[in-house]
């Protein structure tokens, strides 16, 4: 193989998806690529032959699951390729890690947005590092997302940052404190921002309902500036997160991702663009 673009449109796709996301499963690849399961296996099947993906099962996995990762051969190809092309090569490509956010949030909202064309999609995401990148670039590197997405539906565009809750931390945590231990740190951030977070709303996906009231009960007695959004991975786990699973600090209605209640605070012009707010319109 003497260039990248001898590779279908597709099978560069899925190549690119392993460089920047990490290691994924045939499910995964066939949510990402939208084709049918076996489509899928049969483009990690070429790639993996080609010496540009490698695979591993996980001893745990009673299902014996392929999980798919891009090998030094198929970075070497990218890079190449982006270079040629004029294009920046991304940070750590080829060495990222799988986030929950994209468990979570990224491949739900994409195959939502699959069986749904044109009424909804994922128009954008970034992963855990570009996403401290686009933090930076605006004067908020002290903040840590999961990730960062706009969301379309219905004639409607909502930018959101997401927070996964990581759990108590360590083993030696007594079993009244689980339901709040590291709690503090998943918003901290935003505890000491002085910019305006120019997304519509932050979601955090709490470790089950228990953490979430907890959370919610600290929103509602030291408020936050960005409008949060909470719910549990049990509730993600049982509907689309484009559903309503969705609850803010100010009330106990759930919503839907597109429904969340906008912010309640003066705009500065030059976050205004037409006479509309850029991060919910």
């Amino acid at each position: 193989m003497a260039g990248g673009r001898e590779l279908i449109p597709r099978r560069w796709q899925i190549l690119s998806f392993l460089a920047l996301h990490g290691m994924a499963t045939t499910s995964d690849i066939a949510v990402v690529a939208g084709v049918p399961r076996l489509t899928a296996h049969r483009d990690l099947t070429w790639l993996h032959a080609a010496g540009l993906v490698g695979r591993e099962r996980s001893a745990e996995d009673r299902t014996h699951a392929w999980w798919y990762r891009i090998t030094g051969q198929g970075i070497d190809l990218l890079n190449h390729d982006l270079v040629a092309l004029g294009r920046p090569v991304p940070l750590q490509l080829g060495q990222r890690q799988w986030g929950a956010a994209h468990s979570l949030l990224f491949l739900p909202l994409l195959e939502v947005s699959r069986r749904d064309p044109g009424r909804c999609g994922l128009f954008q995401w970034l992963t855990t590092l570009d996403t401290s990148v686009w933090l930076r670039q605006r004067g908020l590197a002290h903040l840590r997302a999961d990730g960062y997405g706009v969301w379309l539906e219905d004639g409607r565009c909502l930018r959101f940052l997401v927070h996964v809750d990581p759990g108590p931390v360590g083993v030696a945590i007594a079993e009244r404190e689980r339901s709040t231990a590291g709690l503090g740190a998943v918003l901290a951030g935003y505890r000491r921002t002085d910019p305006v977070v120019p997304v519509g709303t932050v979601l955090v996906i709490a470790r089950d309902a228990a953490r979430e009231d907890n959370l919610l009960a600290d929103l509602v007695s030291r408020p936050l500036l960005p409008p949060v959004a909470t719910t549990s991975v049990d509730l993600l786990q049982l509907h689309w997160p484009h559903e309503q699973v969705w609850r803010s600090a100010t009330g106990t209605t759930r919503h839907r991702l597109i429904d969340l209640p906008p912010p309640v605070r003066v705009i500065p012009d030059e976050l205004k663009l037409g006479g509309w707010p850029l991060w919910h319109s």
